[in-house]
């Protein structure tokens, strides 16, 4: 019961981190509604203004699509700009957050990466945040999963180390 806690305060931890991080994001572009059926058909300066203040922290999410990830990089190239060091913060804490906890998704962080720092530096940035987040993810859960995954899956792990130590002897 202690490493579940310890886990949950760890995720916990992390997940405010990011969060707080995201409060204090700076003031980004306004954005025009983008012209579309249901924009033509509304008319006057309400329904413009309401689209223009809509949230700018909203936007500010992992992408699960390439139309998301476009979005997500024209914002961060504007904040890049701007501000340089809290883009690089926010983008190696959110790619540790993914790679720490084995979320799904990092594949459109990698392609964030180049968009945003460039091919080489993107990839070298990626390549040191995957190995420092891999790290984190295995002493997770050796911290705080090993206990439960040996007492629910005894045979599994017996099997599989018994064919580390025969790779091991050859």
């Amino acid at each position: 019961m202690r490493s579940l806690v310890g886990l949950a305060a760890v995720v916990g931890a992390a997940s405010l981190y990011l969060y707080t991080l995201s409060l204090y994001l700076p003031a980004g572009p306004r954005r025009r509604p983008q012209p579309g059926p249901a924009a033509q058909h509304v008319e006057g300066r309400e329904s413009e203004e309401s689209s223009d203040t809509s949230g700018e922290l909203s936007r500010l999410k992992f992408p699960s699509d390439l139309e998301e990830l476009r979005e997500l990089a024209e914002l961060l190239q504007f904040y890049k700009a701007e501000h340089t060091r809290y883009v690089l913060l926010l983008f190696c804490s959110a790619y540790l957050y993914k790679q720490s906890f084995a979320i799904p998704g990092s594949s459109f962080l990698n392609i964030l990466a180049g968009a945003i720092f460039g091919p080489y530096e993107g990839l070298l940035l990626v390549c040191v945040l995957t190995t420092v987040g891999s790290t984190m993810c295995y002493l997770l859960s050796q911290a705080f999963g090993k206990h439960y995954i040996v007492n629910i899956f005894p045979e599994k792990v017996s099997m599989l180390q018994k064919k580390v130590t025969y790779s091991k002897s050859q």
